[in-house]
């Protein structure tokens, strides 16, 4: 092989793992953006006490009696840690997918991130986020390269039902949250209603038999002008509840999703690791 062409491969190899890394550095910084951004509107926002309880249905009145156990303390956010699976459509191959996500308890707002290996040396970054009314989603092949986006204007509704879907996770919200209101359906499900000021979104939420959140799914899944499907989360099921500092948090999380640009997704994860924020303030470098 001519030197020349063999120096020619080599620059373009070193210049596309340049602008890898370069593209990978500033994906995490605008994730670190929002991150602060959301740690900043936590520490400035008032949290709501645990006394006092709203009114509610039977099935959450029992749910979160056992799901937030004794536990007293207000908490400002959590950050938890997973690993898993996902899929494009009901028979795609499975790909490992790792993340994490941060959640806001004192106003509706979380930063979610996952990384999914395409293939050997090959990887997709998703990038997630609702903050102050104002919703993003981005997928990133090598963290450079966007496969599809999708911003404020038209996901705003189906971000804020992935905060609500995500309420397992931290179930102190059912004992301290006054944005989360309830309705009775029968003696196994009950309707949530989430509002953010002026925006609100409604989920059936199922329980099983032995009174754990089963699943929850939106209400609404297509634009009401349009009639289109509505891209981000719309449905998600859970199972094995543990002990988990006090809580009880279901460790196993199955999810349906569709993408900005039409693609539907399956995920199934496991908790690796779940933070709480209990101060009532965030410390710097907090949850």
């Amino acid at each position: 092989m001519p030197v020349g062409l063999v120096i020619g491969i080599l620059s373009g190899l070193a210049v596309f793992i340049l602008i890898i890394v370069v593209g990978s550095g500033l994906f995490t910084l605008m994730i670190e953006e929002q991150i602060r951004y959301l740690r900043l509107i936590v520490l400035n926002t008032p949290l709501s006490a645990v006394a006092g309880l709203p009114s509610a249905p039977w099935p959450v009145t029992w749910y979160r009696s056992r799901a937030a156990g004794e536990n007293r303390d207000s908490a400002g956010c959590v950050h938890i840690r997973h690993a898993g699976r996902i899929r494009y459509g009901k028979t795609g191959r499975w790909m490992n997918m790792s993340g994490e996500a941060f959640f806001s308890l004192a106003t509706p707002g979380f930063v979610g991130h996952a990384k999914i290996a395409w293939a050997p040396g090959i990887w997709l970054e998703a990038f997630h986020y609702y903050i102050r009314h104002e919703a993003g989603m981005k997928l990133h092949l090598f963290s450079v390269l966007p496969l599809c986006t999708a911003r404020t204007g038209e996901i705003e509704d189906s971000s804020l039902f992935r905060y609500l879907a995500g309420t397992p996770l931290f179930p102190l919200i059912f004992k301290a949250s006054h944005f989360i209101s309830w309705e009775p359906v029968h003696e196994s499900m009950v309707k949530a209603i989430i509002r953010d000021e002026d925006r609100s979104v409604e989920a059936f939420v199922r329980f099983d038999d032995a009174g754990w959140i089963k699943s929850i799914e939106a209400c609404q899944t297509t634009h009401p002008k349009t009639g289109r499907r509505i891209p981000g989360l719309f449905s998600s099921s859970f199972s094995g509840y543990t002990d988990v500092g006090g809580y009880q948090i279901p460790m196993k999380t199955a999810s349906e999703l569709l993408l900005p640009g039409g693609d539907y997704l399956q995920a199934e994860y496991t908790l690796t690791g779940i933070e709480f924020d209990i101060p009532k303030r965030i410390q710097p470098g907090g949850c």
